[in-house]
């Protein structure tokens, strides 16, 4: 975060889906305050939820999945703010949920821009100068793989390919703005868009003209 950006953190409290990267980017900004603000809580009240909040941030695990998170968060969000709109256009669907899809696969092969910056601060079982009671990478690479996987599957339970695709042909047929302007080229134009269209919704068999005897 930038050096004028000022968080106050209160209270645990619930937030929206599309907060949760900011709520995120928080937690990570103001790690080392939070895990001496439990410890001075733990010591000055006795306080056994400090005690088990501050063990868990001083794990591997905690860093490591917010780092995580805010990738993940990057990427799912960028998608899920196109379809926040009150009118989507129908032909950036197929797209966006292109693009996710190939990021998240990105990440899954590889670490993201803060995930590599969490790596980089990890020096002989510190992070940010606190030491880590437990430094796992095996068990967090099993949690990283199992969450990108899931992340991903949920994305194309939601968009089947073959569900996209037809809202590419629509867009094909329909969308005014893509037809060629030569005659010639538009009498061919989008037929195979509309027959994949016709197969997914069930053929309309269209009476020809005068075949009532008009």
């Amino acid at each position: 975060m930038e050096e004028h950006d000022l968080l106050s953190l209160k209270q645990p409290s619930a937030i929206r889906w599309l907060s949760l990267e900011r709520a995120v980017k928080g937690i990570r900004a103001n790690r080392v305050a939070l895990v001496l603000e439990l410890q001075e809580e733990e010591a000055a009240r006795h306080c056994p939820v400090a005690k088990g909040i501050r063990k868990r941030l001083r794990t591997l695990m905690f860093p490591a999945l917010t780092h995580l998170l805010t990738d993940v968060l990057a990427v799912v969000n960028r998608m899920n703010l196109t379809f926040q709109k009150e009118d989507v256009n129908i032909s950036s669907i197929q797209p966006v949920v292109n693009m996710t899809l190939a990021s998240l696969d990105d990440l899954m092969n590889g670490p993201g821009e803060a995930e590599t910056k969490c790596n980089e601060a990890l020096q002989d079982g510190k992070f940010c100068g606190i030491t880590l009671t437990q430094a796992d990478v095996q068990t967090f690479s099993r949690v990283r793989t199992a969450h990108i996987a899931e992340i991903t599957k949920s994305i194309k339970k939601r968009f089947p390919s073959e569900h996209v695709g037809i809202i590419a042909d629509l867009d094909t047929v329909i969308n005014a703005s893509r037809y060629p302007g030569a005659d010639s080229t538009l009498k061919s134009y989008g037929l195979e868009a509309l027959e994949r269209v016709f197969d997914h919704y069930g053929r309309f068999r269209i009476p020809p003209v005068g075949s009532n005897g008009l």
